[in-house]
């Protein structure tokens, strides 16, 4: 019975190595159209991002937000519920947890945890209204949190460039005052040199990453430790069934979507708190979309959506590589990234067949 519950475990992991392979070699093909030999196309992606302790831990740096993005759309993807809205949730989850960070005066040992948490319940607030539209009015969560996004794109610019400046005009780049020393993000990177580990000056493992670190770990504990965690699964696998068992499935969906919102106000951390100092409208646009893929790709799995974090921190740095190394553009990356998705989604499919095929052989 073991060795057959491995056999299983085994072909599940399979689907998403194959697809990361099935993806390389597409680019490795793609180059060659180009111009590009598979040789010199792997040795400026080997330059880009493992050559060096600087490269590696920039890796590391980049997969902090995208490893929060990736969370965020899993806790909702695994209650069944389709949260779109990352985007704007962490639009607005920033620029609060900005606010507590800029008009509080607080100790350092305070701060920080409140700017955390305001950003955290600003992400949830901006996410409170879709799930309300879908949990008591069976409006499509898939349109409100869309169009809340654009809408959060909106209010942010405004405020940013208008009430809440820090410029005290309209400028190109509106941003406002700046955020207290004792709400900045202080970098680990000492930490890390200590036990061997060079990183150098320039690259940002800040607190942040122990944020990251925590939230996995809660996210994690509720999901596989906590009855809540198992009626979230139990209603990403089956509405009615669960509905049959006497779980409360909008309350159990209402739960997941909020705290996806709360995960999602936590993306911008870095780039706010440690990276510029202040809330621009202009922080990195598009991690909300890219934590779908990164939680499709890890399979909704807090485990998974680290190794998918990674993975995708590196092929962006692959990206400036290839760009600065080989003619091949870095928009290739994007499609890369899009065939990735596509290959693990179809051999998973396959692979999910083929295991129904043998139990359904053994069974008989």
């Amino acid at each position: 019975m073991r060795k057959t519950k491995s056999k299983y475990r085994v072909l599940e992991t399979l689907s998403p190595i194959l697809g990361v392979l099935a993806s390389v070699l597409v680019l490795l093909v793609i180059a060659m159209i180009i111009g590009e030999m598979p040789g010199k196309t792997l040795n400026a992606i080997y330059k880009f991002t493992l050559a060096s302790a600087s490269r590696l831990s920039t890796i590391f740096s980049v997969a902090i937000p995208l490893f929060l993005a990736g969370l965020a759309v899993a806790v909702a993807f695994q209650a069944n519920v389709f949260n779109i809205g990352v985007e704007g949730q962490y639009f607005v989850g920033g620029l609060v947890g900005a606010m507590a960070g800029i008009y509080l005066r607080l100790p350092v040992y305070l701060h920080l945890p409140v700017v955390v948490l305001a950003s955290m319940a600003g992400g949830a607030l901006w996410a409170a209204i879709p799930a309300l539209l879908k949990v008591r009015m069976g409006i499509h969560e898939v349109i409100t949190t869309i169009m809340f996004n654009n809408i959060a794109a909106a209010l942010v610019n405004f405020l940013v460039n208008g009430p809440l400046s820090g410029r005290g005009e309209k400028s190109l780049e509106p941003q406002t005052l700046k955020i207290q020393s004792t709400a900045l993000f202080g970098k680990l990177n000492h930490w890390f040199n200590a036990i061997g580990l060079k990183v150098p000056k320039h690259v940002y493992l800040d607190y942040s990453l122990i944020v990251a670190i925590v939230m996995g770990f809660l996210v994690w504990f509720l999901l596989y430790r906590l009855r809540q965690g198992f009626e979230i699964r139990a209603v990403g696998t089956s509405l009615e069934v669960s509905q049959y068992a006497g779980i409360r499935v909008k309350r159990v969906q209402m739960t997941a979507f909020l705290a996806s919102g709360s995960l999602a106000g936590l993306i911008g951390l870095q780039e706010i708190f440690a990276i510029r100092g202040v809330y621009t409208f202009e922080i990195a646009a598009g991690l909300g979309f890219d934590g779908i893929a990164i939680a499709l790709i890890g399979g909704n799995s807090p485990v998974g959506v680290i190794f998918s974090s990674v993975l995708f921190a590196f092929f962006k740095q692959a990206g400036y590589g290839l760009q600065l190394y080989t003619a091949v553009p870095n928009a290739i990356i994007y499609v890369i990234s899009g065939l990735m998705i596509l290959f693990i989604v179809v051999i998973n499919e396959v692979t999910t067949r083929y295991i129904r095929a043998l139990r359904r052989k053994e069974a008989a």
